[in-house]
């Protein structure tokens, strides 16, 4: 091999191995780290399904404090509760209680997104049911997740679980998946039935308060769809407000070495959060 070749895989290697390294540390610095409790919310096929919860600072001490219900991303086949450990940390140090929330995944097939979309509402059901012990108050309980976990949470907002179901007071989304459509990207996933889960296609004057927070570059939940969704809620009398962050791609809000934007959308949920009534 020419000696060029080998100073350019060196080259390669000091600057790809730092990387590899720092993200190799983050996962371990987020396996390490506790929630304040995990509790079963419901059973499905046999495993139980956990809320890892993290409690507003000083919750216990005064009156219930607003809360936050997360979900994860990964396509409704892959991810954990853990990706949303960073944001639940910042969230209970300000107050609100956090919640990251498991749900069924199908890693090997097309996903359950219905059932998905049923265990996302039994976690907030969970929720109600046990405001008064978790010192959370239901007139101030948000959901939110990223990509296919925004999805989650714009289904229960939009009441597409069960029926008499409680909804979100307000929902913080990043990167959300909107639109499950044949021409989406994300539609091969959804199967036949996609229509009555795609949130696009499911808009009605019951959504709360929604703040989607999405990248100028993202080729998953273009600003087409994110601009689409946000007119049409506005149609049907919602409030639907985007902060789009100039020149970030999809799942831009996570916590790395480095990454501003892990801040800067930490800040705008928090806003979102106090201002809704």
């Amino acid at each position: 091999m020419a000696r060029e070749h080998w100073f350019f895989i060196g080259g390669a290697l000091a600057v790809l191995l730092p990387i590899v390294l720092a993200v190799a540390i983050k996962k371990l610095e987020l396996l390490e780290t506790r929630a304040d409790a995990r509790e079963v919310f419901s059973t499905v096929g046999g495993r139980k399904l956990h809320l890892h919860i993290f409690h507003a600072a000083g919750a216990q001490k005064k009156s219930p404090s607003p809360a936050l219900l997360l979900f994860h991303g990964g396509g409704w086949r892959f991810g954990s509760p853990q990706q949303f450990y960073p944001q639940c940390q910042y969230f209970a140090a300000q107050g609100v209680t956090c919640i990251s929330a498991e749900y069924r995944l199908g890693p090997n097939h097309l996903p359950d997104i219905a059932g998905a979309i049923e265990d996302a509402a039994d976690a907030l059901a969970y929720l109600h049911d046990n405001a008064a012990r978790l010192a959370i108050d239901t007139q101030r309980l948000f959901a939110g997740g990223g990509s296919s976990g925004g999805q989650l949470a714009l289904a229960l907002g939009l009441g597409l679980h069960r029926n008499e179901s409680p909804r979100p007071a307000g929902l913080a989304l990043y990167n959300p998946v909107l639109d499950l459509s044949p021409c989406a990207p994300a539609n091969y996933l959804a199967g036949e039935g996609w229509e009555a889960i795609s949130p696009q296609h499911q808009i009605n004057g019951g959504l709360p308060p929604t703040l989607i927070l999405s990248g100028s570059e993202d080729p998953e939940v273009t600003p087409k769809m994110v601009s689409d969704f946000c007119n049409r809620a506005r149609e049907v009398g919602s409030n639907c407000t985007n902060i789009e962050y100039a020149g970030q791609y999809h799942g831009f809000f996570n916590d790395y070495e480095g990454n501003t934007y892990f801040e800067k959308t930490n800040s705008a949920v928090l806003k979102f959060i106090q201002d809704v009534e």
